[in-house]
Parts: structure tokens; C-alpha cells; sequence
């Protein structure tokens, strides 16, 4: 079923954005009556395109049910080389990331500043918006300008519970410290680690070190590794 993210223009009424609208009728050669979904505001609703010109209008059907995870959680991301946050980006919005802010820790080899990091920041959420779109999400993960790590741990604190996962954490888990919180975050160093400075200004704000396991994951599998295992652990996963 084809989705598009429309704007709500009266109770059963929805309107394509243009960049919508051009990809329904010039790529997908939809027409009048065809079925859809409408994402609207975080709501999903199955829809049937009432008017093709001189704009496309849908007509809004029986909304469908959330595929939006029960808990908020906010991946901190230590900026990676290359285009590995691309991947990152496509990936955590398919499982339910809520928001994605980079983080540039001390042992980033890229550098995200300036028009560069604008250039970027575009394409990112670009990449959340089609996934989102892909996987049936009705709302598209943030994707904040990156940070410096001097700001991180005031932004962790600011979370009911944050949680680092590190290569040498011992012992504990995320579900050591699940208790039922909703709003979390997850901190993940780039591709040459954590440094123990940083790990101890994170450890003094309030965030759990954890470990993910015995095996040392690469940066863009560790963020993906603790969202599936919080979410599993929520019961978002279906299991």
C-alpha cells in the first residue's frame, strides 16, 4: 500500500505537500480512486484519492493503529566517517528511533561544521522521512545539527534515564535498569570509542554504562543493537 505524509484540511480531507503529489502522479501513476494511507501528525489512515487536479486530495477512510513504539528514545550519535550515518539514520527510524542528535566526541575522526554539516543535516532527513515512510511510521524521527560533547551530558540528564553502551561495561544491561521509564536515551561513542574522561563526566550527569553483549559492535551496529534490545525489552518488538 502506498503512504504519503499529507497536511489535514478538514475532518475527512487531506491535501499532498507538492513533493508528495509529484511522486504520486508522475512516479507511481496513481489515479482518481486509487487507495492509499495518509500519515498525518503521527496518525495513519487508510485513504482513497478523491482529486488528482488541480491538486490531490485524498479522502480519509478508518484510522488505522499506531506503529509508533511505547517509549521516546533519543540516540546520541558519535559522528562517524564516511557515510555511515546514513545507514544509521535509514535503520534507527525503521525500529522507532524518536530523535537523532550527533554528537562530536573526542575521538571523531569527521567533523561536521558549517555549510557541510547543513549539506548533511538536509540529506539525514531526507533519509528519516522515506523511511518513515517505508515502514509505515507516521512520524519522522528529528535529526538535530550536531553537538559539541561539552553539551551531551546536560542533554542526557534531561532524559527520565540514559544509558551509554560500552565496550568496557561489565555485568549490566538496559534491563538492569528499566523500570518502566518513557522518555530514554542512548549514547554511542564513534568509531575510536569512548574515552574514560568522557565515560566518567556521562557516569557523573546520571548515565548507565552498559554492556551490549560480548562482542565489540561497530558504531553504526551498536545504536541499532541497544534500540532493539530496549524495544524488545518494552514489548515493542512483537515478541
Amino acid at each position: 500500500m502506498h503512504r504519503f505524509f499529507a497536511t489535514q484540511t478538514a475532518d475527512h480531507e487531506a491535501l499532498l505537500p507538492p513533493q508528495e503529489e509529484a511522486h504520486a502522479l508522475k512516479v507511481l501513476r496513481l489515479q482518481k480512486g486509487d487507495a492509499c494511507q495518509a500519515l498525518l501528525d503521527g496518525r495513519i489512515f487508510s485513504a482513497v484519492i478523491s482529486e488528482t487536479s488541480p491538486r490531490v486530495l485524498l479522502s480519509l477512510k478508518e484510522e488505522l493503529s499506531s506503529t509508533e513504539p511505547s517509549v521516546r528514545i533519543t540516540l546520541y550519535q558519535g559522528v562517524p566517517k564516511g557515510d555511515k550515518m546514513d545507514f544509521i539514520v535509514q535503520k534507527c527510524t525503521e525500529l522507532g528511533v524518536h530523535r537523532i542528535v550527533p554528537v562530536h566526541f573526542s575521538r571523531c575522526v569527521a567533523q561536521w561544521t558549517g555549510k557541510d554539516a547543513d549539506k548533511k543535516l538536509v540529506r539525514f532527513r531526507r533519509i528519516a522521512a522515506e523511511a518513515a515512510k517505508q515502514c509505515g511510521r507516521a512520524l519522522i524521527p528529528e535529526v538535530a545539527p550536531p553537538v559539541s560533547f561539552s553539551a551531551l551530558p546536560g542533554m542526557l540528564s534531561g532524559h527520565e534515564i540514559a544509558f551509554v553502551p560500552w565496550e568496557e561495561a561489565q555485568g549490566r544491561g538496559v534491563r538492569s535498569f528499566l523500570q518502566g521509564q518513557r522518555d530514554l536515551a542512548v549514547a554511542i561513542g564513534p568509531e575510536g570509542g569512548i574515552s574514560q574522561d568522557e565515560i566518567e563526566a556521562l557516569t557523573a550527569c546520571g548515565a548507565h554504562p552498559v554492556t551490549l553483549g560480548n562482542r565489540i559492535l561497530r558504531t553504526e551496529t551498536a545504536g541499532l543493537a541497544a534500540l532493539a534490545s530496549i524495544f524488545t525489552l518494552t514489548g515493542d518488538m512483537g515478541l
